[in-house]
């Protein structure tokens, strides 16, 4: 990723900061609870939350360290932190702040954190492994890294993705193929982490059904995170007919109840510095 492309990533994120996870979907907030039960932070610890954006990992890891340990949050959008940032000073919290910084290279002391959290966050990085390795160095010795990715695609909804795949220019491929590469199976992406110094990786995958009122609601949440940048590269003469297609695609899934589900796989990876 160029630094105009990561440049342009931190402005799409300051576009959804507003409606990003608070759009009644139990999504990035669930992933986090589960995040942080298979890390187990315990009372006291220092935590870095890389890419905290709205604080779905942030507050609960605050409240979990308690007023004896402290949290970090880091991320590249500025919109991001100053909402984040405005929801701590809301809720009174002195064990908690947030930072502008580059989650591949964050300007921070070595071994300051006793625990790094990411979740969703390392596929965006312009060289994933390079920013394995710059978390490595800022754990203490024996320090956690708890990370999330995304798992296999639910195939249900391939024709939904396949509606904006016409649209992504040669230089933005990598976003149509988050889920390839280092990041395909969980033995590879655990490969990359090892070559970033960590010891003890393991992983596990789980698929949460993530519920949408009807399929008009997918499209609405769709704006309020990453999937955004799909629907900003179609030509805005073609917007209503991308948006028809689309809702074609999901009439055919919707349950008895006129909901859309998807089937979300998500990959948890723990490590240790070693």
């Amino acid at each position: 990723m160029s630094a105009y492309t990561r440049q342009a990533m931190a402005l799409l994120f300051d576009r959804t900061a507003k409606t990003y996870d608070a759009l009644g979907v139990d999504f990035f907030s669930a992933f986090a609870r589960e995040l942080l039960d298979r890390v187990r932070l315990a009372p006291g610890e220092r935590v870095l939350d890389v890419g905290c954006g709205r604080g779905a990992v942030l507050f609960p890891a605050a409240e979990r360290v308690g007023p004896g340990g402290s949290v970090l949050g880091i991320d590249l959008s500025s919109a991001m932190i100053k909402r984040t940032e405005q929801d701590i000073e809301d809720r009174g919290l002195d064990n908690a702040s947030v930072s502008l910084m580059d989650a591949q290279e964050p300007m921070l002391a070595d071994a300051a954190f006793d625990v790094l959290l990411a979740s969703f966050v390392v596929f965006f990085l312009p060289d994933p492994v390079a920013g394995l390795r710059s978390w490595h160095r800022l754990l203490v010795p024996g320090g956690r890294v708890g990370v999330t990715t995304f798992g296999a695609d639910d195939p249900r909804w391939a024709a939904v993705r396949e509606v904006f795949k016409p649209f992504v220019p040669p230089e933005l491929a990598w976003t149509m193929a988050i889920r390839a590469g280092l990041f395909a199976t969980v033995e590879t992406f655990g490969q990359a982490v090892e070559s970033a110094g960590f010891t003890g990786v393991t992983s596990v995958e789980r698929v949460y059904p993530v519920k949408f009122a009807d399929p008009g609601h997918w499209i609405t949440w769709s704006w309020s995170h990453g999937q955004r940048m799909f629907w900003e590269l179609v030509p805005e003469d073609r917007l209503d007919a991308v948006r028809q297609a689309v809702l074609a695609e999901l009439e055919p899934l919707r349950e008895p109840d006129g909901s859309v589900v998807l089937a979300q796989t998500v990959r948890y990876t723990l490590a240790h510095r070693g």
